[in-house]
């Protein structure tokens, strides 16, 4: 029987209205959380246009487990990577 490994990725996006409680802003505040779930336990990344409506903001680690924190600039280039495509959509 083959050795098997597998990754999840779960990508939430929402649209929170104006003066929402978790930004304040007058405008709507997209919101994206992205969760990897690896064998070796999760990591969960946040991204949102807060500031500047339609244009994103760098991609945030929403906490990462220990045993993947070595990993952290590969996941966040894999953020970066799903977040480029959703560009347009």
């Amino acid at each position: 029987m083959p050795d098997a490994r597998h990754l999840t990725i779960h990508l939430r996006q929402e649209t929170l209205p104006p003066h929402d409680p978790a930004h304040g802003t007058q405008h709507p505040m997209v919101r994206r959380t992205l969760t990897f779930e690896l064998p070796e336990g999760r990591a969960q990344w946040e991204q949102t246009d807060y500031g500047h409506p339609g244009r994103f903001n760098p991609w945030d680690p929403r906490g990462i487990d220990p045993k993947l924190q070595p990993r952290t600039a590969q996941l966040r280039a894999a953020a970066e990577a799903i977040g480029a495509l959703l560009e347009g959509t």
